[in-house]
């Protein structure tokens, strides 16, 4: 896959967004953006924790990773992974 051969090369996140129920908008910096639809992750218990107390809807970047604060955390590699898993 083209982001494993070159790691150095992966764009940065700009932005991110809460969309509806489980789907992110993530900005990236060559001008495209991801959809992000977590599915059954959602049900993990750093998640829940994050819906319990109302943050899920609050991610936020580095530029390298899409995380929640003292919560889980998405690199860009990670994302595109996730994102190859569902085709």
């Amino acid at each position: 896959m083209p982001w494993e051969q070159n790691k150095n090369d992966l764009p940065m996140i700009t932005s991110v967004g809460a969309l509806d129920g489980d789907c992110f908008d993530v900005t990236l910096s060559n001008g495209h953006s991801i959809l992000l639809e977590l599915g059954d992750r959602v049900h993990e218990p750093a998640f829940a924790k994050l819906i319990e107390n109302r943050l899920f809807d609050r991610p936020q970047t580095d530029g390298k990773r899409l995380y929640w604060m003292d919560g889980p955390s998405f690199t860009v590699e990670e994302i595109f992974k996730l994102l190859a898993k569902k085709k």
